[in-house]
């Protein structure tokens, strides 16, 4: 194994062909720094997230480090900065150690059509996300003054998925707005924002290189977050399982207004006439005796048996919805493929960031016409079977990797796949099976092991041990290509594909 000269001070070299892919060991979280030579000789730098999930123990100080060698590492310039979806393990680095990234400077921001202002669609996408949150707060409000015994669970899950204190502190959307003010090329226009399926995009200054914007997806379908089904017109589309569920724990809380009440009415399953409310059937109405009788409402020796009562049991599926939430967010991912057109073959690079389902599925609507050999058009079936380097979607999750539609579509000879995951924290600390215990074995079997993971960077100058799905001459042009931070951080493993 040679370590490529300068890897270890300095500026990142450039490979004299093609592309190489630093994975930095975040904790728990996506930070992957790519260098291409330009075409004056000169590196070009692309920065894909620099993010640490807020609950990880030593993720502060892992962030501060990282930053210090991306600009050490890229002279403080970055030519291109992608930044896939508002989550902190993907976002905050620039929160963590932003006096470090306080000079940074950024020559192209690329954020994805969700977070366009303008954007219709976009902004019913956060409206329903903030109404969603909202509702699933009051509904752990309300469990706790009944005493349910899952309102516990329930704030626990808030306060680890959406927790206040972040928004205070500084949330995602803040480290967002950093990065549009260090941004040269400002985003005013939506042309400037990322949709799936435009004109392949290119990295400034170098030929040679095509990127695919595969997702997130346009139609809500795919996203699964918009209350509206295309197809309908919007007064009489039938609200969703979640929406009707969101809009009906806002009710319990406080009297609704303007779209929250239409809303509601929408889910009703009866006609609003018919209703009974809780107040009629505990008053004098012609109904009252039949509900003290069979489910009471006050102490006294007519009253019926209280736990037939439901009145905050249902209020418990707000679990459920804050998991989809966070879900929904990742399939809101921008999601890239990154094209060395000038080799033979045309090598892909995918990055999916934590692309869920729907996300990878909407890539089959995608065409791009013309950008083939000889005019061919390119479809995301062709860019997969050239796939050669994969960024592992959400840490390993088991819904964040296809199978048949994906994975075991990725051909390209030699095939590396880099995870960033902490394994022994995700799932002793936190209960999530990262990486899946389906998929970890589907990536070994896809790559000949050549799976390259963020908490298992060597130690010293020895290299990583072949693992047995490996042969041995795969194995040895890897490590013809790789290189690791030999300091005592391991902060690092990269990877080249030459072109």
């Amino acid at each position: 194994m040679t370590p490529q000269d300068g890897a270890h001070g300095g500026l990142m070299p450039a490979p004299a062909s093609g592309v190489t892919v630093r994975m930095y060991n975040m904790g728990f979280g996506d930070c992957l720094l790519l260098a291409l030579r330009g075409d004056d000789g000169a590196p070009r730098y692309m920065l894909i997230d620099c993010g640490v999930h807020h609950d990880y123990p030593d993720g502060p100080a892992r962030a501060d480090k990282v930053a210090q060698d991306i600009m050490q590492s890229t002279g403080g310039r970055l030519h291109v900065l992608v930044a896939t979806h508002e989550h902190t393990d993907h976002l905050y680095g620039f929160k963590y150690a932003r006096d470090k990234f306080a000079s940074l400077n950024i020559d192209e921001l690329w954020l994805a059509w969700t977070e366009d202002p303008s954007d219709t669609v976009a902004g019913q996408l956060k409206k329903q996300y903030g109404m969603q949150v909202a509702a699933a707060r009051a509904a752990a409000q309300q469990l706790a003054a009944a005493g349910h015994p899952a309102a516990p669970a329930l704030q626990a899950l808030l306060d680890f998925e959406f927790p206040d204190a972040l928004a205070a502190a500084g949330g995602n959307q803040a480290q967002l707005d950093f990065l549009r003010q260090r941004s040269a090329r400002k985003l005013q226009r939506p042309e400037d924002y990322r949709r799936p399926g435009e004109q392949p995009l290119r990295i400034p200054g170098v030929a040679g290189v095509k990127v695919y914007v595969l997702g997130p997806p346009r139609k809500a379908k795919w996203i699964k977050m918009l209350e509206k089904a295309d197809e309908l017109y919007p007064e009489m589309a039938p609200p969703s399982q979640e929406a009707a569920f969101a809009v009906a724990a806002l009710a319990s809380a406080g009297p609704l207004q303007g779209e929250d009440r239409d809303l509601f009415n929408r889910s009703l399953p009866f006609d609003a006439a018919l209703m009974i409310s809780k107040e009629d059937a505990a008053g004098a109405s012609p109904y009252a005796r039949f509900f003290r009788a069979r489910y009471g409402f006050a102490e006294g020796r007519d009253q019926g048996p209280a736990w037939r009562r439901i009145d905050a049991d249902w209020l418990a599926a707000a679990e459920r919805l804050a998991l989809a939430l966070n879900s929904k967010t990742n399939n809101t991912s921008l999601a890239l493929a990154i094209e060395l057109s000038e080799s033979q073959p045309r090598k892909v690079l995918l990055f999916a960031a934590d692309a869920q389902a729907g996300n990878w599925l909407s890539w089959r609507e995608l065409r791009w016409a013309g950008e083939g050999p000889a005019g061919a058009d390119v479809t995301v079936d062709d860019l997969l079977k050239r796939t050669v380097l994969y960024k592992v979607g959400h840490h390993g999750s088991r819904n964040a990797t296809l199978s048949v539609k994906g994975l075991e579509q990725m051909a390209g000879a030699g095939l590396v796949a880099l995870l960033p995951v902490d394994e022994a924290w995700a799932k002793g600390e936190m209960g999530w099976d990262h990486p899946g215990r389906m998929v970890l074995p589907a990536l070994l079997r896809q790559t000949a092991g050549r799976v390259l993971r963020s908490d298992q960077i060597p130690s010293g100058n020895a290299p990583p041990a072949m693992p047995p799905e490996a042969d041995a001459a795969g194995w040895a042009d890897m490590l013809s290509r790789l290189d690791w931070d030999r300091g005592p951080d391991r902060l690092w493993i990269q990877v080249t594909v030459p072109a």
